[in-house]
């Protein structure tokens, strides 16, 4: 047990005084609640044997108390009438109750007497248009919206506003503070000149990530600029402190057992909060709260936004005078009575709690997920670790043919995992469907969790990965059914599994929530052949439980007799539920073993033929990110899996290309060099239709297992609505073509450019052999006599590489899985800019996965140099330099001048000879080249023009024959910024002037 929990579950001693009174009483009342659960009892009847009811979804909505559900029926039902009328005795005690449940909130959120407390609706969405309507706005305003914000708190400020602008995130995924007041600046000066408004709408957590944000800051902020800030508590409420005047400094979150307060409380009020109460626990039939300044219901002083009885003051024939009251004139109608009791009841039960002991008890909960989900490298969860968050978790679960081998009996042969990831560049990666994942937490555990989560559209596509061309392909492929009765496309929509622990559950329980999902992202594909898929309803079930659920319906009720009888659904049991929950974990490993060991026999049949046999088919195969029961099916026989018609290369997104993502052995750590590679930066409107790495957002979690995709998938911003993501066509990523199928007539130049083993141009191939890089102009091609250099002395030291040039090093090292631990990597040297801004890079790689990974395995790494004893390129000096920078190397020396052809083929064929010597002598596994994207360039146009093929280098390709992997780490680093890095150090010993 943590410190953190001994110090929650002490009694306060006698010294401790009334506020270790009610930390105790805030602790006791958790098991309380739990206790008082109306679904304690709650069994689900499953395919595999009935399961214990653990609800894991009080993001989307809470679940009611047995003491609420008592206390309403035996005290507020008994006694209720109409609020209209006071003089009753029933009327006036229910009034009374109702405004109790007005004090109780207004306390609770420090609302003043300038606040208006209204309850609107069922939730959030009914007080956001009751406040639309009631703002006077005489011009459509301008209105910056959160990156992470629901549809409810977006779709409707698109039909009002002069224009959205959708907010930037932090490397982290906290809201950029600097980015929204460089927006509030410009956007400021631009509303004094049209004569509108700034409003400013966004959530207090994303209901994704459960990503909290500094909400007195950024009202603080906001305000300064003359903006009107509205908040969105829906995810935030039932969690944390809602303070709609904050007075004094006051923890506003606790994170790392440190109690974080804001700055800069000056202004720091919020125009308007609103939250679904029904997201509590308890909550169940309650209203949604809206609480606004007076100030902003100006357009309802004419009429409200719901007309009728209790909000008027008089009502003649010919004109009607509204309450001047705010809170009487827009709660029209008979209001949800017991409803607003009931959400008084809850808050009140929440406060009693202490908001202190939730927050303490969120921190626990995260960081004891943070330990579960670090162990399991199969799971990738949604938003950064870095970040201030609840324990609310969206999760996908990868699957790789490489991983499924290292579970199965093909590795019982004590074959090393490691060895076989230096002998091949690591496969593909699919995912395991999140609804599927949904469905098997409920049959093996009894979990109700929530797959799919669309309500979130926008940063749903940023956390997956997927820019606006492929979300654009997506939708396209969405409503182009082939059936339109048989929706078989509606399974390609992307998404993820949601769950949340909630703070009163105890240790055990949420101990074995996490056990469950690390047990699905380990071994759930192992049940993908046994289930079946139904596009029609969009379940998934097991495809050999036969039973015939009968689920309970309102015509069950039945008054036939002159009384009310009901039906009780019939359920078939499969088997009496676990008596503990650690039994319900050792039931699921055991089925596991049983399904894989049939899975093995050849005469297993496969489940879900029908729908794998149409995406074999399908036209949208190639944007299938899910894998299919006969892949698993084929993984776990270790046989190859079968090949569709058109085929499908891997899912063409991956988390982490454009928002943060959380996967253990990819995590970040507080590096220096890291640091300067997430430097957030911002996109620019006028460069979007550039060609290029320069500004995608950094691919924080990439995938060692990301597949060579399809044109439009991974890189992409996360920019504002103004924006759009131009089409970019990695070339680098482009099927490998055949050695065996090339031309053997193709020109000099074209092996040139291609040849695996050339390291640069800068030296080699631009001095001595222009041709290459001329060939397109030969009335332009310089001679040998025209080609000068510039020798620099070389500073003996190491130097960290900017953000610009680290950042798509980066990208590419883990995009293209380039680097494994334990590899041995031999870089070419040539001493020019691009080898030697290599070199530097792979050395700062080095610390950080150092600092990653203190004592784990590393890459090894040593530097070849080749001399062709050209003359004006004396390479001698590069030896000193490395050897006072501790770095191994080789020096091998060819002399060309003993031949007499000079060529490009021999050139490369020298350099060739010597680097693979040298790997064969020494058991070097990978080379790391320098060729950057300027030089894959040409080697694409080379290709074109000279051979008419589509071609291009690779960034990572094993050429077997050798037993050699080649990389090109550089493939989307810039030439002008390796110039400018290597100017701006000196440690370029050549220079091309």
């Amino acid at each position: 047990e943590s410190k953190l929990a001994k110090k929650m579950n002490a009694r306060p001693t006698s010294s401790s005084g009334s506020k270790g009174i009610s930390s105790y009483r805030g602790r006791k009342l958790l098991n309380f609640i739990h206790a008082n659960l109306l679904n304690a009892d709650s069994v689900i009847y499953g395919p595999f044997g009935d399961r214990k009811v653990i609800y894991c979804d009080f993001t989307a909505s809470g679940l009611s108390l047995k003491c609420f559900e008592e206390f309403i029926l035996n005290e507020v039902l008994t006694d209720y009438a109409n609020v209209h009328s006071v003089l009753s005795g029933t009327a006036s005690q229910t009034t009374d109750l109702r405004n109790d449940a007005k004090v109780i909130i207004k306390n609770a959120v420090n609302a003043q007497s300038s606040d208006a407390i209204i309850f609107v609706g069922s939730g959030t969405t009914y007080a956001i248009h009751k406040l639309i309507h009631n703002l006077n706005l005489t011009e459509p305003p301008i209105v910056l919206n959160g990156p992470f914000e629901h549809h409810s708190n977006s779709l409707p400020w698109t039909h009002l506003a002069h224009k959205v602008i959708r907010l930037k995130t932090t490397i982290d995924g906290d809201v950029s503070i600097p980015y929204l007041e460089e927006m509030l600046r410009k956007e400021s000066k631009l509303a004094k000149k049209i004569g509108c408004k700034v409003l400013v709408c966004l959530s207090a957590a994303s209901n994704v990530t459960g990503i909290l944000v500094d909400t007195v800051k950024i009202s603080s902020l906001v305000h300064r600029y003359g903006g009107i800030i509205f908040w969105d508590y829906a995810t935030a409420a039932p969690y944390v402190k809602i303070d709609m005047n904050p007075s004094k400094r006051f923890p506003y979150f606790y994170f790392k057992n440190k109690r974080l307060s804001s700055t800069g409380y000056k202004d720091a009020y919020k125009d308007a909060v609103f939250f679904s109460v029904h997201k509590f626990v308890g909550g169940p039939q309650t209203p949604g709260i809206l609480v606004a300044k007076k100030s902003l219901f100006e357009a309802g002083q004419l009429f409200p936004h719901t007309s009728g009885g209790g909000t008027v003051e008089f009502v003649r024939r010919q004109k009607t005078t509204y309450l001047k009251d705010v809170e009487g004139r827009e709660e029209g109608g008979t209001p949800a009575i017991v409803e607003s009791i009931r959400a008084g009841m809850v808050i009140q039960l929440q406060q009693a709690i202490g908001m202190d002991i939730i927050a303490q008890r969120e921190e626990q909960l995260v960081m004891r997920a943070w330990a579960k989900f670090s162990n399991c490298p199969n799971l990738i969860v949604l938003g950064g670790s870095k970040v201030k968050r609840l324990a609310i978790f969206s999760f996908l679960v990868r699957h790789t043919r490489e991983q499924a081998l290292q579970q199965t009996s093909s590795y019982a042969d004590g074959d090393n995992l490691l060895q076989r990831r230096r002998r091949k560049v690591p496969e593909s990666c699919l995912f395991i469907h999140h609804d599927f994942v949904c469905a098997l937490l409920n049959d093996l555990f009894g979990i109700q969790s929530r797959s799919g989560c669309a309500c979130a559209g926008p940063y749903a596509l940023d956390l997956l990965g997927i820019n606006e061309n492929l979300a654009t392909s997506y939708e396209e492929a969405l409503i182009t059914q082939e059936n339109d009765e048989i929706p078989e496309h509606r399974v390609l929509r992307p998404g993820f599994t949601r769950i949340n622990l909630p703070f009163f559950y105890p240790d055990e329980e949420v101990e074995f929530i996490l056990d469950a999902i690390v047990f699905i992202a380990t071994y759930g594909w192992y049940f993908l052949p046994f289930y079946e898929y139904n596009p029609l309803t969009g379940f998934w079930h097991y495809a050999s439980d036969h039973r015939t659920v009968t689920a309970k319906h309102l015509h069950n009720i039945s008054y036939e007799r002159g009384v009310m009888r009901y039906k009780k659904a019939a359920i078939e049991s499969n088997g009496e539920a676990p008596k503990s929950l650690k039994d319900c974990l050792t039931s699921a490993r055991i089925l596991q073993q049983t399904l894989a060991s049939m899975l093995r026999q050849p005469n297993c049949k496969i489940s879900n033929a029908k729908v794998d046999q149409y995406w074999m088919n399908s036209q949208f195969n190639h944007l299938r990110w899910f894998l299919l029961s006969s892949e698993a099916a084929a993984d776990m026989r270790n046989v190859a899996r079968p090949v569709a018609r058109l085929p499908n290369q891997g899912s063409p997104w991956h988390p982490g290309c454009i928002e943060r993502c959380f996967c253990p052995d990819l995590a970040r750590t507080k590096n220096a060099h890291l640091r300067r590679l997430c430097e957030y930066t911002e996109a620019d409107e006028n460069d979007e239709n550039q060609m290029g790495f320069t500004k995608p957002h950094e691919m924080a979690i990439p995938a060692r297992q990301y597949s060579n995709s399809r044109s439009g998938s991974s890189t992409g911003k996360s920019a504002d609505a103004e924006a759009s993501d131009s089409p970019h066509t990695d070339i680098i990523c482009m099927q490998k073509h055949n050695a065996d199928r090339r031309n053997k007539y193709t020109p000099a130049a074209y092996h040139g450019a291609r040849c695996h083993l050339d390291d640069e141009y800068e030296i080699q191939q631009v001095a001595r052999l222009p041709e290459i890089r001329s060939s397109f102009r030969k009335s332009s091609r310089r001679t040998k006599s025209e080609q000068r250099y510039e020798c620099a002395p070389l500073k003996n030291r190491w130097v960290s590489p900017p953000g610009p040039v680290m950042k798509p090093f980066m990208q590419a090292i883990r995009l293209f899985s380039m680097i494994q631990p334990g590899d041995k990597v031999l870089v070419s040297l040539s001493g020019g800019p691009s080898s030697m801004t290599l070199l530097h890079c792979l050395h700062a790689y080095q610390e950080i996965l150092e600092s990653e990974n203190p004592g784990g395995s590393l890459f090894q790494m040593a530097v070849v140099i080749v001399d062709l004893g050209y003359s004006n390129s004396d390479l001698q000096p590069l030896v000193p330099y490395l050897t006072s920078l501790g770095m191994p190397h080789h020096l091998e020396k060819k002399q060309i001048s003993d031949y007499r052809v000079h060529s490009v083929n021999l050139c490369s064929n020298l350099k060739q000879e010597a680097i693979v010597n040298v790997a064969k002598r020494n058991d070097y596994n990978v080379l790391a080249l320098a060729q950057n994207l300027d030089d894959m360039a040409v080697s694409f146009l080379t290709s074109v023009f000279h051979n008419g093929t589509i071609q291009t280098l690779e960034a990572n390709v094993e050429i077997k024959d050798i037993n050699l992997r080649l990389i090109r780490p550089l493939v989307f680093c810039r030439e002008k910024l390796v110039l400018d890095f290597v100017k701006n150090v000196s440690i370029c010993l050549f220079y091309i002037t």
